[in-house]
């Protein structure tokens, strides 16, 4: 246990501080204002987002994103969250918070990581996650916003700079193309060159715009905390379930693999092939009902194309699932085809499909390719 005065040579060590956390006996972290904040920053802030959160966290997962020094982690551990995760970009702060949890005795897991290396599978999902003055630092917003989503099993919170209200326009609806999309404000943070991502602000949104990115991401309920805007909001958004369903295209991933089938064959023949199929994307795969195509139902289809890879047959057969398939889950599916009239060489290409609304080699998976030769 570090004495009194080793905790106050270690403080002054890690300067400079952004968050003020008492560490006991009369010590806090800092006592004059680093870049202009409050010298109690985050205090006032914690005192805005505290009312969304439930005061009682037993046995709930809290992920911190940007945790700096730690204080929201050692807020949410307080409350008594079972599992307390924070995660920085910047070494110095994931620093200072590891020798906060050492000196306050609680347990809490840092890692230097950024937004964009978030990953469920990695990670795991949290029943909460905390974006509190976060968004603004990111260049790539949305990839950010996917990101926080995909960890979150149920509860975000983002506290952000937003685009000042007074200045602000207001939100309209602007026909283009046939379609009536409504656009809203969103301001971008002019910088140099040289400006590093995790120090500088990009992109201070209106409160319609952030509302309407977090609802496109996949949130299915979204807040405004309070209803009357200053210069930052805190935004409260829920999900119904862990992972959005295969309605959702930007989550949709898959890695086939051929188990079986013929290579030559006779013309006309039935061929089977049994492929498998890993669902390596976000979204879980709707089966449907056999012998219908709705919208955002996943089926294996097969393309026939000759030597040259030039299409003769687009949809040449197609399979359905045997039932729903959730991320990181393998199925195999057997897909039967008839063989061309004519003799020659051909390629056949294995795709998954939602129907309806896009192809998964469109969104960045690859097709199984696989050669016959018809005698």
């Amino acid at each position: 246990m570090m004495s009194r005065s080793e905790i106050a040579a270690e403080v002054q060590r890690l300067e400079p501080w952004f968050h003020c956390i008492d560490l006991g006996d009369g010590l806090v972290t800092k006592s004059k204002s680093a870049i202009g904040e409050p010298v109690e920053h985050p205090r006032p802030t914690w005192e805005k987002v505290k009312v969304c959160l439930p005061e009682d966290l037993s046995g709930q997962s809290v992920l911190d994103v940007g945790c700096n020094a730690g204080f929201y982690s050692i807020e949410m551990k307080r409350r008594g969250a079972a599992r307390v995760v924070g995660i920085d970009s910047q070494r110095d702060l994931v620093r200072q918070a590891m020798f906060v949890r050492r000196t306050v005795g609680l347990e809490i897991d840092y890692r230097r990581m950024s937004v964009y290396d978030l990953d469920p599978r990695e990670l795991g999902q949290f029943d909460i996650t905390l974006a509190l003055g976060l968004i603004y630092h990111c260049k790539h917003l949305v990839l950010a916003l996917e990101k926080l989503f995909l960890v979150t099993r149920d509860l975000l919170i983002v506290e952000t700079a937003i685009y000042p209200p007074e200045k602000a326009p207001e939100s309209f609806v602007y026909a283009e193309g046939g379609a009536e999309p409504t656009l809203h404000p969103l301001a971008y943070v002019e910088n140099l060159p040289d400006a590093k991502e995790a120090v500088f602000n990009w992109f201070l949104p209106g409160t319609a715009a952030l509302s309407a990115l977090l609802r496109n991401v996949g949130f299915d309920e979204v807040k405004v905390f309070p209803s009357v805007q200053s210069d930052r909001a805190v935004f409260q958004c829920r999900k119904r379930e862990p992972y959005p369903d295969s309605h959702a295209i930007s989550y949709l991933g898959s890695k086939l693999a051929l188990m079986s089938g013929p290579s030559s064959c006779h013309p006309n023949d039935e061929l089977r092939f049994r492929v498998r199929l890993h669902n390596s994307g976000y979204a879980r795969w709707l089966s449907g009902i056999e012998g219908t195509t709705e919208k955002g139902d996943v089926h294996l289809v097969a393309h026939l194309l000759d030597q040259n890879e030039q299409p003769i047959s687009w949809y040449h057969a197609g399979a359905f699932l045997p039932q729903d398939v959730s991320p990181n889950e393998t199925v195999d599916v057997e897909i039967v085809l008839r063989a061309p009239e004519s003799a020659g060489n051909y390629l056949l290409e294995f795709d998954m499909v939602s129907e309806h609304l896009a192809w998964f080699e469109d969104l960045g998976s690859q097709v199984l390719k696989h050669q016959i030769k018809v005698e």
